[in-house]
C-alpha cells in the first residue's frame, strides 16, 4: 500500500473531485449545500478539520465540497483489505489508521501513517480526523477518540513545537441522511490552536490530549444539532420539526432555513433539557403523543408542513395540476432514460444493514451507473442518426431530463397529497380531524414549556 504521495495533487484525484463532488455531489445530490462561517478557515496554515460523525461517507464529501484545498481523511484500517479498493482509497486521500482489534502487530503500521501525516500537514493540505471514531445516525456529538490529539501533538513536537497547529470544528447537518435532494449545513467553527496546550502535554502526555478533546468538544457542540437525551431523544429530533416556524417566530428569525434553524433547534432543545430535568414525568407521555401523531401522518401519507399550513387553494391546486399535465411528456422522457440511474442505487442499499452508509451508496453508485448508461445511450444516438450536433444536444439533455423527472416525480407526490387532504377533509375523515387535533395540542404543549422556561 504506497501513501508515499498522497499529500501531492494527481490528475486522477482532481477528477473525481470534479466529477463526484463539484458536480455530482453539490449540483445533483443535494438540494442545497449551506456552508456558514467559512471565513474561520485560515488560509495557508497547518490545520486538522475535526467534523461530527453521523453519516458515512458523506461527511468527508460535505468537507471537501467546501473548502479550495484537497484535505486528506483518516479511516479505520479494516476498508483497506482488498487491493483494489485500498488503490482507490489512496486515490481519494485517505490513510488507514490500525488499531487494537486489527490485531497488535498491526499498530506498528501506524508509524508510517502518523509520518505521513506530519508531510500532509507541514504541505498545508489540511488533514480531516473525524474525531468520534465512527459514525452514528443520531444527532448528537459522542465521546472523542485519541487520535485527532496525538496527530497534533506528535506533529509539533516533530517540528520543535513551532508549527502552530490549528484545529478547526466542522459542524455538519443533514435536513435527511438518506433522502436524495435533501439540505447540507456546514458550519465552521473558529480554530482552536494547538500551542494553548503545548505546556500542559509536555507535563504529561495524557493530560494534553484530555484537555485538547474536551476543549474541541466545547467548541465542536455549538455549531451542530447536539441532543444529549437518549431516554427522549425521539421527542427531541421530532419537535425540532413540528415546532421550527414557532420556534423561528419566537426567536425573531428571518425564516425556518439555515443557518436560523440550526439556533432555532438549539434554543429548544435546551428548553426541553431544563423541562425534562424538571418534569421527566411528564416527558413520557409527551413523547408517546409526538411519536403518535408521527404515526398517523404516515397512514395519511402526509407531512408536518402540510397540517401545519394546510393545502394551497383549489385555484392554485388546479393549476399546478394543468402544469404537470402539460410537462408530462418531458418527464416521461427524462424517466425512461433515468429510471435504472434511481431504481438501481435503491436495490443495492436493500442489502446494506447500516442506514448511514445509504446516502455514501446511492451517490457513489449513481454516478457509474449514469455515466455508463448516458454513454450508452449517446453512442447509440449517434449510431443512428450519423449526427454530431444532434447527439451533443441528446447527450446534454440526459441528465438535465432526469433532474427534471425527479422535480416533476416529487411535484407530483406533492400534488397527490393536497388532493389527499381536500378529499379527507370533505369527507370529514375521523383521522384526519384527529391528526389536525392532535397536532394542536402538542403546539399547545409545546408553547407552554416555551413560555415557561425561555
Amino acid at each position: 500500500m504506497d501513501i508515499s504521495k498522497i499529500e501531492k495533487k494527481t490528475f486522477g484525484y482532481s477528477f473525481l473531485r470534479t466529477w463526484i463532488v463539484r458536480f455530482w455531489h453539490n449540483k445533483i445530490y443535494y438540494k442545497k449545500i449551506i456552508v456558514s462561517n467559512a471565513e474561520n478557515v485560515p488560509r495557508n496554515s497547518h490545520l486538522i478539520f475535526t467534523p461530527n460523525h453521523q453519516n458515512a461517507l458523506m461527511d468527508p464529501l460535505a468537507l471537501i465540497s467546501a473548502v479550495k484545498t484537497e484535505p486528506v481523511f483518516v479511516a479505520r484500517s479494516d476498508i483497506f483489505k482488498k487491493p483494489l479498493v485500498a488503490k482507490f482509497l489512496i486515490l481519494i486521500k485517505i490513510l488507514p489508521i490500525y488499531r487494537i482489534r486489527d490485531g497488535y502487530s498491526s499498530l506498528k503500521k501506524n508509524n508510517e501513517v502518523f509520518t505521513k501525516t506530519i508531510d500532509i500537514i507541514e504541505n498545508k493540505n489540511g488533514l480531516c480526523v473525524l474525531p468520534e471514531g465512527n459514525h452514528e445516525g443520531h444527532r448528537r456529538l459522542r465521546p472523542f477518540k485519541k487520535g485527532f490529539a496525538r496527530i497534533a501533538f506528535q506533529t509539533e513536537e516533530a517540528n520543535d513545537f513551532k508549527m502552530d497547529i490549528k484545529i478547526v470544528p466542522v459542524g455538519l447537518d443533514y435536513s435527511s441522511y438518506e433522502k436524495c435532494r435533501s439540505v447540507l449545513f456546514i458550519n465552521f467553527g473558529k480554530p482552536l490552536p494547538v500551542s494553548d496546550f503545548y505546556e500542559i502535554y509536555k507535563k504529561n502526555n495524557v493530560k494534553g490530549i484530555n484537555a485538547l478533546k474536551d476543549e474541541l468538544s466545547k467548541h465542536l457542540k455549538p455549531l451542530m444539532v447536539n441532543i444529549e437525551s437518549v431516554e427522549f431523544y425521539s421527542l427531541y429530533d421530532e419537535l425540532r420539526e413540528i415546532y421550527k416556524t414557532h420556534m423561528c417566530q419566537r426567536l425573531s428569525l428571518p425564516n425556518s432555513e439555515q443557518p436560523y434553524k440550526l439556533k432555532a433547534d438549539q434554543e429548544l432543545i435546551h428548553i426541553l433539557e431544563k423541562y425534562e430535568k424538571d418534569h421527566k414525568d411528564k416527558m413520557t407521555g409527551f413523547q408517546d403523543t409526538v411519536l403518535n401523531y408521527k404515526s398517523r401522518l404516515e397512514k395519511l401519507n402526509m407531512d408536518y408542513e402540510l397540517i401545519q399550513n394546510g393545502p394551497p387553494s383549489i385555484i392554485s391546486l388546479l393549476f399546478r395540476s394543468l402544469m404537470l399535465l402539460i410537462l408530462s411528456p418531458v418527464f416521461i422522457y427524462g424517466l425512461i432514460h433515468n429510471y435504472l440511474v434511481y431504481k438501481i442505487p435503491l436495490l443495492v442499499i436493500k442489502k446494506i444493514k447500516d442506514k448511514q452508509f445509504h446516502s455514501s451508496f446511492k451517490v457513489i453508485i449513481s454516478i457509474f451507473v449514469t455515466t455508463f448508461l448516458h454513454i450508452i445511450f449517446t453512442l447509440l444516438f449517434w449510431i443512428f442518426t450519423s449526427s454530431l450536433k444532434l447527439t451533443a444536444i441528446y447527450y446534454v439533455s440526459l441528465p438535465l431530463s432526469g433532474m427534471f423527472a425527479w422535480w416533476y416525480h416529487v411535484q407530483f407526490k406533492n400534488l397527490k397529497m393536497y388532493w389527499r387532504y381536500f378529499s379527507y377533509k370533505r369527507r370529514n375523515n375521523s383521522l384526519l380531524k384527529e391528526t389536525i387535533s392532535l397536532y394542536q395540542n402538542i403546539i399547545d404543549t409545546t408553547n407552554q414549556i416555551v413560555d415557561q422556561y425561555s
